[in-house]
Protein backbone atom coordinates (compact mmCIF):
# COMPACT_ATOMS: atom_id res chain seq x y z
CA UNK A 1 0.00 0.00 0.00
CA UNK A 2 1.54 2.90 -1.22
CA UNK A 3 -1.07 6.05 -1.00
CA UNK A 4 -2.03 7.11 2.12
CA UNK A 5 -5.43 5.25 3.68
CA UNK A 6 -8.65 6.70 4.40
CA UNK A 7 -10.28 5.37 7.58
CA UNK A 8 -14.19 5.53 7.91
CA UNK A 9 -15.25 6.97 11.46
CA UNK A 10 -16.91 4.00 11.88
CA UNK A 11 -15.33 0.71 13.61
CA UNK A 12 -17.21 -1.43 11.43
CA UNK A 13 -15.76 0.15 8.03
CA UNK A 14 -12.31 1.16 9.41
CA UNK A 15 -11.79 -2.78 10.20
CA UNK A 16 -12.70 -3.62 6.94
CA UNK A 17 -10.75 -0.83 4.99
CA UNK A 18 -7.03 -1.64 7.25
CA UNK A 19 -7.69 -5.23 6.03
CA UNK A 20 -8.05 -5.06 2.69
CA UNK A 21 -4.82 -2.80 2.71
CA UNK A 22 -3.08 -5.67 4.03
CA UNK A 23 -3.25 -5.14 7.93
CA UNK A 24 -4.20 -7.79 9.99
CA UNK A 25 -6.28 -7.12 12.49
CA UNK A 26 -8.61 -8.85 15.15
CA UNK A 27 -11.64 -7.78 17.86
CA UNK A 28 -11.00 -5.92 21.23
CA UNK A 29 -13.78 -5.58 23.42
CA UNK A 30 -14.07 -2.34 25.37
CA UNK A 31 -13.24 -3.83 28.56
CA UNK A 32 -10.42 -6.07 26.66
CA UNK A 33 -11.95 -9.11 27.21
CA UNK A 34 -11.03 -11.84 24.88
CA UNK A 35 -13.31 -12.60 21.61
CA UNK A 36 -13.16 -16.42 20.45
CA UNK A 37 -11.89 -15.86 16.89
CA UNK A 38 -9.99 -18.82 15.82
CA UNK A 39 -11.19 -21.75 13.98
CA UNK A 40 -11.52 -24.26 17.19
CA UNK A 41 -12.99 -21.45 18.98
CA UNK A 42 -15.32 -19.82 16.70
CA UNK A 43 -19.21 -20.82 16.56
CA UNK A 44 -20.27 -21.52 12.74
CA UNK A 45 -23.10 -19.08 11.80
CA UNK A 46 -25.56 -19.92 9.22
CA UNK A 47 -23.66 -17.88 6.92
CA UNK A 48 -20.14 -19.28 7.78
CA UNK A 49 -20.09 -23.20 8.67
CA UNK A 50 -16.85 -23.84 10.85
CA UNK A 51 -16.49 -27.44 10.78
CA UNK A 52 -13.53 -27.54 13.43
CA UNK A 53 -15.21 -25.41 16.16
CA UNK A 54 -15.24 -27.35 19.55
CA UNK A 55 -17.90 -26.08 21.99
CA UNK A 56 -15.84 -24.62 25.01
CA UNK A 57 -15.57 -21.88 27.64
CA UNK A 58 -12.84 -19.19 26.89
CA UNK A 59 -11.25 -20.57 29.91
CA UNK A 60 -11.30 -23.91 29.34
CA UNK A 61 -9.64 -22.96 25.66
CA UNK A 62 -7.13 -26.21 24.63
CA UNK A 63 -5.66 -24.49 21.69
CA UNK A 64 -1.66 -24.77 21.17
CA UNK A 65 -1.71 -21.11 21.05
CA UNK A 66 -2.35 -20.02 24.68
CA UNK A 67 -4.23 -16.20 23.37
CA UNK A 68 -6.30 -18.15 20.62
CA UNK A 69 -8.98 -16.11 21.74
CA UNK A 70 -7.05 -12.30 21.14
CA UNK A 71 -4.60 -11.17 18.67
CA UNK A 72 -3.03 -15.07 17.22
CA UNK A 73 -6.34 -15.05 15.91
CA UNK A 74 -5.93 -11.34 13.70
CA UNK A 75 -6.78 -11.68 9.92
CA UNK A 76 -6.29 -9.72 6.70
CA UNK A 77 -9.38 -11.82 5.59
CA UNK A 78 -11.98 -8.85 4.53
CA UNK A 79 -15.27 -11.19 4.26
CA UNK A 80 -14.10 -12.58 7.94
CA UNK A 81 -13.21 -9.35 9.20
CA UNK A 82 -16.62 -8.18 8.17
CA UNK A 83 -18.82 -10.83 9.97
CA UNK A 84 -16.41 -10.05 13.31
CA UNK A 85 -17.37 -6.40 13.43
CA UNK A 86 -21.38 -7.31 11.99
CA UNK A 87 -21.56 -9.82 15.09
CA UNK A 88 -19.81 -7.29 17.22
CA UNK A 89 -20.31 -3.58 15.94
CA UNK A 90 -18.68 -2.01 18.93
CA UNK A 91 -15.41 -3.52 18.97
CA UNK A 92 -11.93 -2.07 19.27
CA UNK A 93 -9.72 -2.43 16.52
CA UNK A 94 -6.51 -4.61 17.90
CA UNK A 95 -3.48 -4.90 15.25
CA UNK A 96 -0.66 -7.50 16.01
CA UNK A 97 2.75 -6.02 16.26
CA UNK A 98 4.84 -8.22 15.08
CA UNK A 99 2.54 -9.51 12.64
CA UNK A 100 2.32 -6.42 10.97
CA UNK A 101 6.10 -6.03 10.77
CA UNK A 102 5.72 -3.13 13.55
CA UNK A 103 8.03 -2.19 16.40
CA UNK A 104 5.87 0.91 18.29
CA UNK A 105 7.17 3.14 20.84
CA UNK A 106 4.42 3.93 22.97
CA UNK A 107 4.16 7.02 24.59
CA UNK A 108 1.76 7.81 28.22
CA UNK A 109 2.64 11.03 29.26
CA UNK A 110 0.37 10.42 32.20
CA UNK A 111 3.19 7.90 32.87
CA UNK A 112 6.10 10.28 32.36
CA UNK A 113 6.52 9.07 28.76
CA UNK A 114 7.22 12.31 27.38
CA UNK A 115 9.77 13.02 30.28
CA UNK A 116 11.63 9.68 29.51
CA UNK A 117 11.42 10.19 25.47
CA UNK A 118 13.47 13.31 26.12
CA UNK A 119 15.67 11.74 28.63
CA UNK A 120 16.40 9.35 25.32
CA UNK A 121 17.13 11.73 22.66
CA UNK A 122 19.02 13.65 24.37
CA UNK A 123 21.04 10.36 24.91
CA UNK A 124 20.87 9.07 21.66
CA UNK A 125 19.62 11.90 19.37
CA UNK A 126 16.25 12.64 17.83
CA UNK A 127 14.72 10.26 16.35
CA UNK A 128 13.77 9.63 13.15
CA UNK A 129 10.20 10.68 11.78
CA UNK A 130 7.84 8.03 11.10
CA UNK A 131 4.05 7.51 11.21
CA UNK A 132 2.39 8.22 14.80
CA UNK A 133 -0.99 7.52 16.11
CA UNK A 134 -2.33 10.31 18.52
CA UNK A 135 -3.70 7.32 21.22
CA UNK A 136 -7.40 8.33 22.98
CA UNK A 137 -5.71 9.00 26.31
CA UNK A 138 -3.33 11.74 25.60
CA UNK A 139 -0.64 9.35 24.41
CA UNK A 140 1.46 8.95 21.05
CA UNK A 141 1.97 5.83 18.86
CA UNK A 142 5.61 6.22 16.34
CA UNK A 143 5.05 3.16 14.33
CA UNK A 144 8.45 1.77 12.74
CA UNK A 145 9.07 -1.02 10.70
CA UNK A 146 10.89 -4.00 12.99
CA UNK A 147 14.00 -4.89 13.29
CA UNK A 148 15.42 -8.84 12.91
CA UNK A 149 16.58 -8.79 16.88
CA UNK A 150 14.69 -8.73 20.20
CA UNK A 151 13.52 -5.60 21.59
CA UNK A 152 13.54 -4.90 25.18
CA UNK A 153 9.43 -4.01 26.46
CA UNK A 154 10.21 -0.55 27.86
CA UNK A 155 12.69 2.64 27.35
CA UNK A 156 11.96 4.21 30.65
CA UNK A 157 8.60 5.17 32.76
CA UNK A 158 5.52 5.63 30.05
CA UNK A 159 7.91 4.77 27.27
CA UNK A 160 6.82 1.00 26.04
CA UNK A 161 8.28 -0.67 23.28
CA UNK A 162 5.34 -3.05 21.59
CA UNK A 163 6.63 -5.62 19.32
CA UNK A 164 5.23 -8.82 20.40
CA UNK A 165 2.14 -7.42 21.42
CA UNK A 166 -0.53 -5.27 20.15
CA UNK A 167 -2.19 -1.67 19.53
CA UNK A 168 -5.67 -0.31 19.06
CA UNK A 169 -6.00 1.02 15.52
CA UNK A 170 -8.43 4.30 14.67
CA UNK A 171 -11.09 5.00 15.30
CA UNK A 172 -11.33 2.54 18.53
CA UNK A 173 -12.65 4.22 21.70
CA UNK A 174 -10.12 4.40 24.76
CA UNK A 175 -11.28 3.61 28.35
CA UNK A 176 -10.66 8.10 29.03
CA UNK A 177 -13.62 8.31 26.23
CA UNK A 178 -11.18 9.66 23.22
CA UNK A 179 -11.02 8.05 20.08
CA UNK A 180 -7.62 7.17 18.45
CA UNK A 181 -6.68 8.56 15.20
CA UNK A 182 -3.99 9.07 12.69
CA UNK A 183 -1.75 12.55 12.91
CA UNK A 184 -1.62 15.04 10.18
CA UNK A 185 -4.81 14.15 7.37
CA UNK A 186 -6.17 11.55 9.94
CA UNK A 187 -5.31 8.81 7.39
CA UNK A 188 -3.41 5.68 7.64
CA UNK A 189 0.35 5.06 5.61
CA UNK A 190 1.89 2.57 6.21
CA UNK A 191 5.19 2.68 7.90
CA UNK A 192 8.50 2.49 6.17
CA UNK A 193 11.21 4.19 8.52
CA UNK A 194 13.51 1.36 9.97
CA UNK A 195 13.25 1.02 13.91
CA UNK A 196 16.09 3.26 15.10
CA UNK A 197 18.99 1.49 15.48
CA UNK A 198 20.15 3.71 18.38
CA UNK A 199 17.26 1.71 20.46
CA UNK A 200 18.57 -1.68 19.53
CA UNK A 201 20.12 -3.55 22.54
CA UNK A 202 23.48 -3.96 21.11
CA UNK A 203 23.73 -0.28 20.62
CA UNK A 204 22.49 0.91 23.53
CA UNK A 205 25.36 -1.42 25.33
CA UNK A 206 27.67 -0.03 23.49
CA UNK A 207 26.93 3.70 24.28
CA UNK A 208 26.75 2.64 27.52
Amino acid sequence: MDQPLPIPQDLPGAAAAYAAAGICVFRVRPDKAPFANCPRCRPPSPTRPNPFYIEHRPEECRCTARTCHGFHAATTDVDLVRQWWAEQPDANIGAPCALNSWAVLDIDPRHGGDQSLAVLEQRVGILPGAVMQLTGGGGLHIVYRTPSVALPGTLGPGLDVKHNGYVLLAPSLHASGGRYRWSGDGRFRQPVTPWPAALTPWQRGAAA
